[in-house]
């Protein structure tokens, strides 16, 4: 479980271990948020389809999350080297190892499946932009306060996750097995051996750590378009 894998590494390394590869992390996680959190509101405003339903607005978010992915994959790969690497590596030896593995396709090494799990940030974006309009129609006011788009963020979180999460556990188990089977082929292999329940194995660890990131996401992500409203002059609600 997750404590146990805590503490695994706090034995074996120290507390230090807990950040190996921290650096490439963030820069990956910040560069992946800011352009997937963007990317697809930038679409919708450019084709002015901000009035859309839930299921388009879902197609044009994912497509959003899909720049992101093309985008910000390599950090991704780095990230994933550096952490999972035994001897540590440090960012540019991540690199260095994968230029050798196969040249500058390796950096975008699994991007089929990372753009069907685009469909996580895009219903994590639909569902929070139907949350959001709906706590504003029944407190009657035009903005969040910082709490109620932390509250926002986890129950669109959370919806996403437990409609995507299978897709995110085959994802893992292509990159373990190394076999070469697609995620639909593993899940449906998992899914028949161990029974449908396995799909949705990891899933607390998966949310206490998601649930966690996306209340603290969506709060800031909040704040900021309140303060740029504000020093637009708009007024405070």
């Amino acid at each position: 479980g997750l404590v146990d894998g805590l503490l695994s590494i706090l034995q074996k390394n120290g507390f230090k271990g807990l950040f190996v590869g921290i650096a490439p992390v963030l820069v990956r996680a910040g560069s992946s948020d800011f352009v997937a959190a963007f990317a697809g509101e930038a679409l919708l405003q450019r084709f002015r389809l901000e009035s859309l339903g839930f299921l388009q607005g879902l197609f044009w978010r994912t497509l959003g999350c899909g720049v992101s992915v093309l985008s910000t994959m390599p950090f991704e790969s780095i990230a994933a080297r550096v952490t999972t690497s035994s001897p540590p590596l440090t960012s540019r030896g991540a690199v260095k190892v994968l230029w050798h593995e196969g040249g500058l396709k390796t950096f975008w090494r699994g991007l089929g499946v990372n753009l069907v799990l685009c469909l996580n940030p895009g219903l994590t974006f639909t569902a929070l932009a139907q949350i959001k309009k709906l706590f504003l129609s029944l407190w009657r006011r035009q903005r969040l306060s910082t709490a109620e788009a932390a509250l926002a963020g986890v129950l669109a979180k959370l919806l996403a996750l437990l409609i995507s999460y299978p897709l995110m556990r085959g994802k893992s188990l292509v990159q373990a097995r190394n076999t070469g089977g697609g995620v639909r082929q593993v899940l449906s292999s998992v899914a028949k051996d161990e029974g449908m329940r396995s799909l949705y194995q990891g899933l607390t660890a998966q949310l206490s750590k998601s649930l966690m990131s996306a209340a603290v996401k969506y709060a800031i992500k909040e704040r900021v378009e309140n303060l740029l409203l504000q020093s637009r002059g708009a007024p405070k609600m």
